[in-house]
């Protein structure tokens, strides 16, 4: 698997939810903190930060290489971060900033490396993305504006003693940044392993029954009015089960039209165990009249938290999604331990 995460900030509460989905964060509050804004197209949001110790980062495993994207709108101009890259122990390996002009910088540790030419347009939209191979030679860091090559190194690119990244964080600015439409990838596997381009982010609610509704609804009758909110009420309503086995799935809103291939697909899970002990639970997707449990086994804790799995192809077929599969698609959750 290549691609590894993704956001349009559209399905959670800005700042009071963060802590559900992202590994840490940093929020100092008040009328300077993070708050969500409007993103760049109708109707969604955005992650806005606006001071530059405030950030947002997430941990995966170590890899050599990191490919992401977002958009990005800068409500004005001063020196600081808006990426890094940190290894296993915390030590920091790359980052990129934006200059008092808005140009990119590329860092290895805090070495300049490369910067770009032209700055980034304030007061609108445009994508960034970054490709970041770490090597004693041979590495790579460059970054793309609008899927156009703006700076570029390859030579020593490892800073650390470790040979790749495990935390990637998003860095606020004085002069404030808003981010949308956030993909990461890492290098392996046979697709998703390049830059995708400048994309979107959909998140796509429940909208009605599924096949299965094997866990008890509480607060509403029907279970996928229960999970349906744009943002998660915890406790007010929710949908629980102890057995295992048991199965919840839900109608999906239709993906809007768009032209151009889907990547793939995150089920995002905000759950909870109540009680202690082990629990485990894998998400379900139902395409095509077959059930497909994925991969990964998510172990929850007693704190509301995104549970992630992706899937990069229809697992009905073993190919890359269609627009109209995943509107027939239904989603939702399985106990199995």
């Amino acid at each position: 698997m290549a691609l590894r995460f993704l956001d349009g900030f559209d399905h959670y509460a800005i700042p009071a939810d963060i802590g559900k989905k992202w590994t840490a964060h940093n929020d100092i509050g008040s009328a300077s903190g993070m708050t969500l804004t409007s993103g760049r197209r109708a109707g969604s949001n955005a992650l806005w930060i606006r001071y530059y110790t405030d950030y947002v980062s997430l941990t995966l495993d170590s890899q050599p290489i990191w490919i992401l994207g977002f958009a990005c709108q800068l409500s004005g101009n001063d020196t600081q971060d808006v990426i890094r890259f940190y290894d296993g122990d915390g030590a920091l390996q790359a980052a990129a900033d934006l200059n008092s002009s808005g140009m990119i910088r590329l860092y290895r540790g805090a070495t300049p490396v490369a910067a770009a030419a032209s700055p980034v347009p304030t007061g609108s939209w445009n994508y960034l993305e970054f490709r970041l191979s770490v090597a004693d030679a041979g590495g790579v860091f460059e970054a793309r504006l609008n899927e156009q090559v703006i700076a570029s190194f390859t030579g020593d690119t490892k800073q650390t003693g470790q040979a790749g990244v495990s935390r990637i964080q998003l860095q606020g600015r004085s002069g404030k940044i808003a981010f949308d439409d956030l993909y990461i990838c890492d290098g392996t596997g046979a697709a998703n392993n390049a830059y995708l381009g400048d994309c979107r982010v959909d998140a796509l609610l429940p909208t009605g029954p599924g096949t299965y509704a094997e866990w008890t609804p509480q607060g509403v009758a029907a279970n996928w009015d229960n999970v349906n909110d744009a943002a998660p009420d915890s406790d007010a309503t929710y949908n629980h089960a102890a057995a295992i086995g048991a199965r919840d799935s839900y109608a999906l809103a239709d993906l809007p039209a768009v032209a151009g291939p889907v990547f793939g697909l995150q089920l995002s899970l905000c759950a909870r165990k109540d009680d202690a002990g082990s629990r485990m639970m894998r998400g379900l997707l139902r395409s095509g009249g077959a059930d497909d449990e994925g991969a990964a086994i998510l172990a929850p804790g007693t704190d509301y938290r995104f549970h992630r799995q992706i899937w990069e192809t229809n697992p009905a077929t073993g190919t890359a999604w269609t627009q109209g599969q995943i509107n027939a698609l239904e989603a939702g959750c399985k106990i199995t331990a």
